[in-house]
Parts: C-alpha cells; sequence; structure tokens
C-alpha cells in the first residue's frame, strides 16, 4: 500500500455546529542503501538508540522525556541573524503591493524557552537534486501509471546506485545527474481482467517510460539565500525547492508496504499493518494515528516540521458491511450513499491476483464510480437495464456481445464464477467503470483497501471517538515524535543519507514569552481577571443584557423516542430565572408551549415545523425549541425556517441535557441567547482594548470563506463570511453570508459585504464612520498570501472609497492559521500548565518564523485537556500598527500581540479564552450554519436542484429582522 495516495483528510478539528446546548467548544523506491556511514559536519557514525518503536505505547502525562531531555539554549546565531535583518529592513523602502515588513520582535511578557517540532537539516556537501518527470506512451490509466511507476524504481538499472525518490505521480527526484541518452524503461502487466459484469478490454502494455530533466535544486544556495539579510521576498524557486525536499523525505518510509502515505504534499504517513495505532470510530470509519511532516524555510536555516497526526480512514474490509454501517446512520438514501462512495478503492475478491508495481501479489484494484443509475450507458447501441438508482445484481441487466442477449448481474457471476450472491436482492451493484461505460461489481465481491480517507462529514458520534482518540497529552506525542516520528521517516536509523539528508534528532528550542491576562468587565462595571485562561459567572450580570418581549418554547418530540420529561414547564422557569439572574430584561415564557410529534418522513417533519413557525412569525421574535435528538436534519431546517425564512430567532438545546440542566449549562445557554438577542457579554477594560477602546474608532472584522465537502452535492457552492464589531465595545459582531462560485477562495463579494458592515457601524455611531479597519481574516493558506493582498485588500478599499467622503481609514489584514503542525513544548516544569502544555498567553515570533513575513503564533487558550494548538498570524497589510498617530505606543510587534491575545477573551459564548481570534472564529462559525442552511434548502427542494446558481444570491440572505443579530451563535 505504499504509496497510495487517496486524498486529503476531512476531519476539521471540533468546529462543532449548532447551538443545541452547553458548551460544545470546539516513497522512494529504489534509493540505494550503501550511502556514506561517515555522516555529514558533527556526525560520528552512531548509530540510533532509539529503536524501532512502531506500538502502541501511550504512557501517562507525566511520563515523558520531554521535561528531562537535554535542553540547549535557542541559537544566538539566529537570534543574531532575525536582529540584523530587521535592523537593515528598516533602512529600505517598503514596496508598493507586498506582505507586510516586519517592524521588529516583540518584547513583552515573562520569558521563557520552548522547544518548537522542528529538527535542523543538514545536507551532503555539493549535493544536487534533479527533478525528471515521468512521460510514458501511450497513456497509461491512473492505476497503470502507478504500477508502471513502482515498477521503474524497483527495477531501472540507473536507479540501483544512487538515491532516488518520487511523489508517487509523475515526478521522479535523483542525486545524481542522469545521462542524456538514458535508455527508456519499458514493461507490462499480467494481465488480470474480468471485471465482473460486461466486456472490458483493458490495454496491459507494454509501455514505454521517459525521463525529462526539469530542474535541478542546489540546497546550499537554498540555505545561503535564506541567510541574505538583503533578501525581501521568497527563495528563487521556493516553492518547487520544498516540493522536492519533502519528496525526498518521503523516500523511506515509501519502500515499507506497512506505511500509507497521503496528502498533496505527500506528507501525511500511517502505519496500516501490525504496527497500526488506531479506533473503531463507528459508521465505517475508524481513526488512525500517523505523522505529517513538512520541510519548511525559516530564520537563515531548513528545518524539517515533524508533528502527530491522526486521521479518519475508511475500515478496511468487506464492502457489504459499510453499507450496513451507512444504513444505521442515514438509512437507505441512494444519491447520499453514490456520494458516499465515489472514489472509494476496492479489491475485487473475484479475480485472480497478479503482481503489483512493488513486486507483490494483489487482488486487483478497481475504484467505485457509484451506485447503478438509469443514466449508465445511456448512449451505447445496448445500454443496460437498471430500474433505479441503487438497483439490485438480479434487477441490474446488461448487454452480453458473446451471447447477443441481456443477462442480470446475478446470473454472470453465477455462470462466469460460479458464485452464487447472498445479497443479489437486497444490495445496490457498484459501478466501477465509467458513466458511459459501466462495469457492474456485486459488494459481496469488494473489499476496501486500507489506507484511504474517510470523506463523509463525521457525524457527532464519529467525532467525538475522534476527539477521544486524539486528544493526547503533550509529553505522549513528544515522545510519539522523537521515537515512532523519527522513525518512519528514517531519521532515526540515518536511513536519509541515502538521498543525501541528514535532519537533527533533537528538537530545536525556541525563545518564547507569556503575555498576561486582560481584565474583563461585567455588569455594574465589575472586573474580572481571568486564571489559567478561564473565569466564572457566579454571581455575575452580563455587561449588557438584551431585551427580549416576548418568548415561548417549541417542544419536539420524535415518534419511537421516549422523551426524558412530560412537560418542560419547571426546566423552563429556572432557564427565566437565569436569564433574568445574568441581567436579560424579558417576561415569563408564554404559555401553552407548542408541543409537536415527528416522524420517520422528513417531508412531513417539515411541514409541521413550518406550520410551527407560521405560528409564532409576528408574535414571538424568539423561541426556545427543545430538539429530541442530535439529529441533523431538524437542527438544519428549523435555523433555515427562523433565520432566513421567517425571521424568528431560535435557540435549540436538546431535551436529555435541559431536564435537571445544572447552573453552568444553564449560565451557559444565557449567554448565547443574550448574544443573539444583541446584548454584550464581556468586555475588555480600555488599557486592554488599546487604542481600540481609547480612540473608539476602530471597526475589527472577521472573514472566512468555505468550501464544500466531498459528499456535497455537486451543485453546492463555496460560502464566505463576514462579521464585524458595531462599536469599540467589540461585544456584538453581526454577519452576512454569501454564496460563491464552488471553491473560489477569494471572497468574491467583499465590497459588498463591506458596505453593510460599515453602515451598521455608522447607524450605531451616530453617523461616524470608522477611522480604522482592522481584519482577521480565517481559512488562508501559506501560498494564498499574495491573493488576499491583490483580490481582497482592494475590494475593501473599494468599499471604502464608496461612503468615506474625505480621508480614508487605515487597513489593517491579519491572516489567522489554525490548520498548521507547529507545536510547542515546555522545557522547564514552571512553565507548563496542568495540562502540560505551555501556559496560556505563550507567543512565539521567532527561531521558527521567517522574517520577510511579519508573523508570530500565540497559544491564547488554556486547554482542559490534550495538546494545545497555537494560532499562527501573519500580517499581510497594515496602516494601524506602525502607524503612529494611531498606535502612539510605537511598538508595533507588542500591540499587536497583545490585542490579538485580549481579542481571544471577548467570543462570548464561553467563559474561557479561545484558540483564535474572536473575529475570525465567528466568522468560522457563521460559515458553518451557511451550510446548514443550504443542506435544509436543498432537502426542501426535494433534491432537484441541478442549477448552482439558484443556491446563490438570495439562497443565503437572512431575513430583515434578523439581518443585525448574531443568528450563528
Amino acid at each position: 500500500m505504499s504509496g497510495r495516495s487517496y486524498g486529503e483528510l476531512p476531519i476539521r478539528g471540533g468546529r462543532g455546529g449548532g447551538d443545541r446546548g452547553g458548551s460544545r467548544g470546539r516513497g522512494d523506491g529504489g534509493s540505494s542503501s550503501r550511502g556514506s556511514d561517515r555522516g555529514y559536519s558533527g556526525d560520528r557514525g552512531r548509530g540510533s538508540d532509539r529503536g524501532g518503536s512502531r506500538g502502541g505505547r501511550i504512557g501517562s502525562k507525566g511520563s515523558s522525556r520531554m521535561l528531562t531531555d537535554p535542553v540547549e539554549a535557542p541559537s544566538s546565531r539566529v537570534q543574531d541573524f532575525e536582529d540584523q535583518y530587521a535592523a537593515e529592513s528598516a533602512k529600505v523602502r517598503p514596496v508598493f503591493n507586498t506582505l507586510a515588513r516586519r517592524p521588529g520582535y516583540g518584547t513583552q511578557g515573562r520569558s521563557i524557552v520552548l522547544r518548537a517540532n522542528f529538527f535542523p537539516m543538514e545536507f551532503k556537501p555539493g549535493i544536487i537534486f534533479h527533478s525528471y518527470r515521468l512521460k510514458i506512451k501511450p497513456e497509461p490509466k491512473k492505476g497503470q501509471q502507478k504500477f508502471i511507476l513502482e515498477s521503474m524504481l524497483r527495477k531501472y538499472p540507473l536507479f540501483k546506485k544512487i538515491g532516488v525518490a518520487t511523489d508517487g505521480a509523475t515526478e521522479i527526484v535523483t542525486t545524481e545527474l542522469l545521462p542524456k541518452d538514458s535508455p527508456s524503461f519499458i514493461c507490462s502487466m499480467s494481465n488480470g481482467d474480468g471485471h465482473g459484469s460486461g466486456s472490458s478490454k483493458n490495454y496491459t502494455g507494454p509501455w514505454e517510460a521517459t525521463l525529462n530533466l526539469e530542474h535541478s535544486y542546489s540546497p546550499a544556495d537554498m540555505i545561503a539565500a535564506a541567510r541574505d539579510i538583503n533578501l525581501r521576498e521568497e527563495l528563487k524557486d521556493e516553492a518547487p525547492s520544498l516540493r522536492v525536499l519533502n519528496i525526498l523525505m518521503s523516500a523511506y518510509p515509501f519502500k515499507d508496504p506497512g506505511v500509507c502515505i497521503i496528502g498533496k504534499g505527500r506528507n501525511k504517513f500511517f502505519r496500516m499493518d501490525r504496527g497500526k495505532q488506531s479506533m473503531d470510530m463507528r459508521g465505517g470509519a475508524e481513526a488512525v494515528r500517523g505523522f505529517f511532516s513538512s520541510v519548511r524555510v525559516c530564520a537563515g536555516r531548513i528545518m524539517i516540521n515533524l508533528n502527530v497526526s491522526h486521521g479518519a480512514f475508511f475500515t478496511p474490509g468487506p464492502l457489504t458491511k459499510l453499507l450496513e454501517e451507512f444504513m444505521i446512520i442515514y438509512k437507505y438514501d441512494g444519491e447520499l450513499l453514490s456520494r458516499w462512495l465515489r472514489g472509494l478503492k476496492v479489491y475485487a475478491k473475484h479475480l485472480s491476483p497478479r503482481e503489483n508495481g512493488a513486486g507483490l501479489q494483489e487482488k486487483p484494484i478497481k475504484s467505485i464510480l457509484g451506485i447503478a443509475s438509469p443514466n449508465d450507458g445511456c448512449g451505447s447501441s445496448h445500454p443496460p437495464v437498471v430500474p433505479h438508482l441503487g438497483s439490485s445484481a438480479s434487477s441490474v441487466k446488461f448487454w452480453k456481445e458473446d451471447d447477443k442477449k441481456y443477462i442480470s448481474v446475478t446470473d454472470y457471476f453465477l455462470i462466469t464464477y460460479n458464485i452464487n450472491l447472498v445479497h443479489h436482492k437486497d444490495m445496490p451493484v457498484v459501478n466501477v467503470g465509467t458513466r458511459e461505460r459501466p462495469v457492474y461489481l456485486p459488494m459481496e465481491v469488494c473489499e476496501i483497501l486500507p489506507g484511504q480517507p474517510y470523506k463523509p462529514d463525521p457525524i457527532t458520534s464519529q467525532r467525538q471517538n475522534m476527539i477521544k482518540f486524539s486528544c493526547r497529552w503533550p509529553p505522549q506525542n513528544y515522545d510519539s515524535i522523537m521515537s515512532e516520528g523519527l522513525d518512519i521517516l528514517g531519521i532515526s536509523g540515518g536511513h536519509t543519507k541515502a538521498v543525501g539528508i541528514k535532519p537533527g534528532n533533537q528538537m530545536v528550542t525556541v525563545p518564547a514569552r507569556i503575555l498576561g491576562p486582560p481584565n474583563l468587565l461585567y455588569g455594574g462595571k465589575k472586573a474580572t481577571s481571568p486564571r489559567n485562561g478561564s473565569w466564572n459567572l457566579i454571581g455575575t450580570k452580563f455587561a449588557q443584557g438584551a431585551q427580549i418581549s416576548k418568548w415561548t418554547c417549541f417542544w419536539i418530540r420524535k415518534s419511537g423516542i421516549e422523551d426524558p420529561f412530560k412537560s418542560p414547564g419547571s426546566e423552563m422557569d429556572a432557564f427565566y430565572r437565569k436569564l433574568r439572574d445574568h441581567g436579560l430584561s424579558l417576561p415569563v415564557p408564554s404559555k401553552p408551549y407548542l408541543s409537536v410529534v415527528l416522524g420517520s418522513n422528513d417531508k412531513e417533519n417539515r411541514d409541521i415545523i413550518r406550520a410551527a413557525f407560521k405560528k409564532f412569525v409576528g408574535v414571538f421574535p424568539f423561541v426556545v425549541v427543545l430538539l429530541p435528538t442530535t439529529e441533523g436534519k431538524v437542527f438544519d431546517f428549523i435555523k433555515y425556517a427562523g433565520d432566513l425564512k421567517t425571521g424568528v430567532l431560535t435557540h435549540c438545546m436538546q431535551s436529555t441535557k435541559f431536564l435537571g440542566a445544572n447552573e453552568q449549562y444553564l449560565s451557559n445557554n444565557a449567554m448565547k441567547v443574550n448574544l443573539k438577542m444583541g446584548g454584550c457579554n464581556q468586555l475588555l477594560q480600555p488599557a486592554n482594548a488599546r487604542f481600540i477602546g481609547a480612540a473608539k474608532n476602530t471597526m475589527v472584522v472577521g472573514l472566512d470563506v468555505t468550501h464544500p465537502s466531498s459528499v456535497d452535492p455537486e451543485v453546492f457552492p463555496s460560502v464566505a463570511a463576514i462579521v464585524a464589531s458595531v462599536d469599540y465595545r467589540m461585544g456584538q459582531w453581526p454577519g452576512e453570508v454569501r454564496a460563491q462560485i464552488r471553491r473560489q477562495e477569494h471572497i468574491e463579494f467583499l465590497k459588498e459585504m463591506m458596505l453593510t458592515r460599515l453602515k451598521l457601524w455608522k447607524d450605531a455611531n451616530k453617523g461616524n464612520l470608522p477611522q480604522n479597519i482592522l481584519v482577521y481574516r480565517d481559512g488562508v493558506s501559506d501560498g494564498q498570501f499574495p491573493m488576499v493582498l491583490k483580490e481582497e485588500l482592494p475590494k475593501i478599499q473599494e468599499a471604502a472609497k464608496a461612503v468615506y467622503r474625505e480621508s480614508m481609514p487605515n487597513i489593517t489584514i491579519v491572516v489567522c492559521g489554525k490548520r498548521h503542525n507547529v507545536r510547542f513544548y515546555p522545557s522547564n516544569p514552571k512553565d507548563q500548565d496542568r495540562t502540560s502544555n505551555p501556559i496560556n498567553g505563550c507567543v512565539v515570533d521567532r527561531g521558527v518564523t521567517r522574517p520577510i513575513y511579519w508573523d508570530f503564533y500565540l497559544q491564547a487558550q488554556a486547554p482542559l485537556q490534550g495538546s494545545a494548538r497555537p494560532a499562527h498570524y501573519i500580517v499581510i497589510h497594515d496602516e494601524i500598527f506602525t502607524n503612529s498617530k494611531v498606535n502612539t505606543d510605537r511598538k508595533p510587534a507588542d500591540v499587536l500581540q497583545e490585542l490579538t491575545h485580549s481579542i481571544c477573551y471577548i467570543m462570548g459564548r464561553a467563559t474561557r479564552s479561545i484558540s483564535y481570534s474572536t473575529p475570525a472564529f465567528l466568522a468560522d462559525r457563521f460559515c458553518d450554519r451557511a451550510r446548514k442552511y443550504l443542506l435544509a434548502l436543498w432537502h426542501e427542494s426535494n433534491q432537484s436542484i441541478s442549477n448552482p446558481d439558484k443556491l446563490q444570491g438570495a439562497a443565503l440572505s437572512i431575513a430583515s429582522a434578523c439581518q443585525n443579530s448574531m443568528v450563528y451563535i
């Protein structure tokens, strides 16, 4: 299974949607083993003392070398380079339309030293890496190309004595230049045809494979450029150079058939053999522990970032088992099942094994297009007979050319393979061909290959299981990296020397600082000082309590599910008292409460909910909804009916949690209600809000774009969200969502969305517009920074030009990244919290950052369990912090870091600091809510929408009564 790349992992942390109550938080092939045993500089040829541990050793949070391993001081050479670079950079005039320049490094906070999960890389002196592109004639199919590539790596004579690595597709990297007249490689594959139905005549060779030199890369030149204090941009050919180095670092695991390599950069490694560390997630999925690696250019050096990674994979085994698991969760939904299975690779058990490219005997592999559809082969002279989507083996018939007649899949397997199908009537057949030329297989002859990422969005129980499995103490992850991680990449055993690379086997250390928490203000000007990133609401009124004129309860029950209480009367009374205690102004809830019972028919359920909202509209601006289960379709339609169709604001809680709820649960939900109805929960003390609280003229904005998942309908668009503060207090963050072109990264309607935010600010601030606009942009990867600068900044400026009559506002854009693999580990017991994480407020802007960027890592959150993930902030454009008229403190780096840290304490729906900037977090939540709107609309339209335009424009227009509310909270 080495090198079988099936795509990216779909799991996205704890982005649980909804407001249902409680605090949900959030290979190489062919490279020589005869590499030099003398090593490179400083290497005396000592063997690894870490062994080849591949088991499931976990250990407790305290049993680790993390705090006992020797700690070297952070590199003074690197710090000198950073200081010199910043000093020289300050002398050079900024260049228009380039990323913001780092004004210096932060100084505030208590200084500490942390380990970072980076390992310095050395290279064989004088070595040059050569990238070749593989050309194959005639053009093979994808599976055949993999066979040809693996065969070439194993058998090509010129690869026997040099280091070789591959991306698993068409790129091959060598440590020596091949002769210009290198011979072609000729190969064929054994004919293991017989797809199971139809007559497929696949070409099986011979193929001719040739190598064309694309580029050569010198690590020495890269390092020299990285140490150039005059370089103000990325290295020449940086992206392809790093791609080549990442391919080389996958050389050793590629040779191991027990390792699965996935990811666009071939940088995620999972053991799928007896050393696999996994847990059943249910629903046909398993959680597997592996490792992520990425070669990075840092301050004056090249390092490899190595981290523990957890992924969800389809559970290998019979395809029939997967269908049974699907039915438990989704019942039978043919459209969804077909999308669910698309791209899944299976062994065809009824066919004879044949030798694969790695020289191993393996059953033929087929890729599922979907389940049998009436549209299959409709253009052929004898189209198959498929009565309906997902027809069974006995119902599906195809034309057998040899006999000049139609034959069912059931009869074909009996006659041809002597297989008497068991599920010939109760399971659909799958199409492993194309839509034009379908090839049908019964599910019971298909076996799921290991190592295939689970693409469907995980349901609640699966997400909980993944969190349970992946939630580990920092010492556990540290130990895993230092043992299994270094081993799986071949670093601890010195195997990377075969390709001319020698990474260090100790993590680097970096200087860090601990920023103090801000002070928070509640009702009655009560000040609260958080400790360990948290505080409580006992005896506390919100900073501003919302006013609710009239409200009631909508009690939803489910047929066949026993409701926990006969009536929610006493619980609603307790919730009413809690809302009053926290400062909300509202009457007792109006009775009688509306109660409905839902059945198994989704359409009928929607009709029942729709009828209920018709009774609420114009009478109740706010309704508490009690849900019987966490079933997504009901929740989605409630939000769709309330937020978009009627303007009735709703707050959902699960009945089982609401029954006998404790004070904390009620307070958690009171926070959400107050925000939704226009109140403010906690505010920053003016000193902690810096110039935002002092001058009262800065609007803070959050932006995000999310894309449809692989199992969403193909017509689903991408969604962009904006949220923004309405005044200097930063207590309310209403926003707007818009659908845009599928997979488009930049925010298409940003000008229009900014105009609505500016108008709202103006209305709330006596006709005044903000003089500063601070934007936190979520969801941007490293390679997309120029896109924000060149596509989105101009749209914000255009919006400002449309409404500002005199001086334009100062605009700063900060990208907030959370999907990275940088982690920090304490090197001293006094610098860790009770979960063995660095103390929250930890900021790192040296050692593992880039001098050419203005970036820093900030861990604002104190996790209750597991390992903390710092947020990565990169300043794209700045007119605020380096502007002495706005930031009179004149310490741009410190002020931005401290302000960003403070903003992580005002999310409003929790009494804890959050892991990244509040506006970016809220924009992310609004995107998630918009996706639920789309799903509700999709089901409301009976899945009949074929034109993507119908899901854009007005499809996500919030009802006028809710447009200025935090509907998504």
